[in-house]
Order: structure tokens, then C-alpha cells, then sequence
């Protein structure tokens, strides 16, 4: 009885659809468009879907590689292009790349082998040494001096060690001061750390891909009539009172659908009336509009 009244009920809904689409996957999949939409307020309706096919053409990606040139004593010089390889999951296709140089990285200092050097301290100066000009150092310090930039750089070339590759890294007596004729004396050990920098060279340029075919899909989305929407309040009502007989919620959607549907009857049976009034005007002839004058 629901149903033959629904039927009849006029729809009201909006006639202008909404579209979504989605562009370029491997595969068409239904899934990826929602069941609804909702846009300006209105819930729209999955009602469509169409796929269709094209060749995508002229596809490239930015690849980056890095190149690793571990540690390094002073700066290195990478090569202007290196070969690259890059799978492209889409098509599953391994190509290959030729990429250029963009920058250098550091990834921090390390160091290797640390090395013992002994050298022996003489000055005729009885309290101190002389380190670097108008830098002395005395005899009796707790350990020999090795901090300041012109003091390292003096020690490493009198240990005869390049100081942009090597560093000290510790110092100590080796024995109490002595006099050798008119000069004094002191014996110091010093550690030698070579200094060494590990770089990476990032490589990067547009890789071209092949060919592939991909999908396109547009789903169009319809507002639910005025018949539809109490069709689908009624069925949800009675779903949810269906463990519960002596509620009321049933015939109130019910008396909603009859009133909808008598709405509708009363609008067909005044258009129909309108149509029949118009029919009996145009029947009218013009001397019959005389008669119908003088008989007035």
C-alpha cells in the first residue's frame, strides 16, 4: 500500500546533477568514488559511472641520488653526470638516468689513525720555550701547550704534519727538564689525529618514463526526489522500530507519505481542471460570442 502511494507522489527533487571525477589511475575501480556527496547543502546520490581509456604520454619524474665518497681528506671533486637507474612503479619498467651534479653534503667529520710523535723542547731560556713567535710556553706547565690556533700550526710543522689535514689532539711530559750545556730541556709526546670528512655528492635531473595507459572516471550524483527521500525515511523508520510493534513512529510515516501523496493528487487535479477551462475558452466562436451579447 506504501509503495502504490509513493509511486504516485510527484518528485520535487533537483534535476541538476553533480560531477567527480578521477584522473589517471592503472585500473578502473568503482571504489574510489563515495556513495554521496554533499554540495551546498543538498546530499547527492551515486547515480553513474563512466571509465574511459588514454595513453598518457610525455611522463617524467625528478630523481635525486646521492653518491657517497665516504671519508675524505680535504675536498673532493665529483664528476659533472652520474648514471642512475630508476624503476617506475607504474609500468614496472627500470630506465635508465643520466644525472647531474647538484651539491656536495657533508655528513660530518671522522678521523683515522691516531699517531705518537715525541719532540724535544729547547730554549735558553730557563722557565720557558718558544712556541710561535711571541708565544712561550714554560717548562714547569702541567702539560705541554697545544690549544690556539698559531700553537697547533707550529707544533704540526715542526712535527713535520700538514695542519689542514692533522690536529693534535693531546700532549704530556715524558721526562723532567734537564740542561744540555747552556740550553734547558724538556721531552713532550704529542697525539696526531688525521683529519678526514665524510662528503656525499646529490645527483638530480627529470628521468623520462615510457608510455603507460591509464583511466579517467567521472561519477555523476543526483539529488533524491521528494518520493525518494520519504521512501528512504519510511524504510529507515520501520527498520528501526522493528523490534518494537506498539510504537506509533509507523503511521507517522505513513500519514507523511499519504499526506505527500494527496498533495501531489490535488495538484494534478487542479492542472487538469486548468487544462479543461482552457479547452471550453478556445471552443468559443465569435458570432457565438454575439449571441451569448444579444441574449444578455
Amino acid at each position: 500500500m506504501i509503495a502504490a502511494l509513493v509511486f504516485c507522489a510527484p518528485a520535487f527533487g533537483a534535476d541538476v546533477p553533480v560531477t567527480r571525477e578521477v584522473i589517471g589511475v592503472a585500473e578502473p575501480d568503482d571504489a574510489l568514488f563515495a556513495s554521496s556527496v554533499e554540495e551546498s547543502g543538498t546530499v547527492y546520490v551515486l547515480d553513474t559511472i563512466e571509465w574511459a581509456a588514454r595513453l598518457e604520454c610525455d611522463r617524467s619524474v625528478w630523481h635525486e641520488v646521492e653518491y657517497d665518497f665516504g671519508a675524505q681528506v680535504g675536498p673532493v671533486e665529483p664528476p659533472a653526470t652520474l648514471a642512475a637507474l630508476y624503476h617506475d612503479q607504474v609500468t614496472r619498467v627500470t630506465v635508465d638516468a643520466l644525472l647531474r651534479f647538484e651539491r656536495l653534503v657533508s655528513a660530518g667529520a671522522s678521523t683515522r689513525g691516531r699517531e705518537i710523535e715525541v719532540f724535544v723542547h729547547t730554549s735558553y731560556d730557563t722557565a720557558a720555550y718558544e712556541l710561535a713567535p711571541g708565544v712561550l710556553v714554560r717548562f714547569d706547565a702541567p702539560t705541554p701547550q697545544i690549544s690556539g690556533a698559531e700553537v697547533s700550526r707550529a707544533l704540526l710543522e715542526a712535527l713535520h704534519y700538514d695542519p689542514a689535514v692533522y690536529r693534535l689532539v693531546d700532549a704530556s711530559w715524558t721526562g723532567p727538564t734537564r740542561k744540555d750545556g747552556d740550553k734547558t730541556v724538556r721531552e713532550a709526546s704529542y697525539t696526531v689525529e688525521r683529519i678526514a670528512e665524510v662528503q656525499r655528492a646529490v645527483y638530480g635531473g627529470d628521468v623520462a618514463l615510457p608510455d603507460v595507459l591509464v583511466h579517467d572516471g567521472i561519477a555523476t550524483y543526483r539529488a533524491p526526489s521528494a518520493v525518494e527521500a520519504v521512501t528512504k525515511t519510511a524504510a529507515a523508520a520501520v527498520e528501526t522500530v522493528a523490534d518494537d510493534p506498539a510504537s506509533l513512529v509507523p503511521w507517522i510515516v505513513a500519514g507523511g507519505v499519504a499526506a505527500t501523496t494527496i498533495l501531489g493528487a490535488v495538484f494534478y487535479w487542479l492542472r487538469r481542471r486548468r487544462r479543461a477551462l482552457d479547452a471550453d475558452d478556445t471552443s468559443l466562436e465569435p458570432g457565438d460570442a454575439e449571441l451569448e451579447g444579444e441574449d444578455a
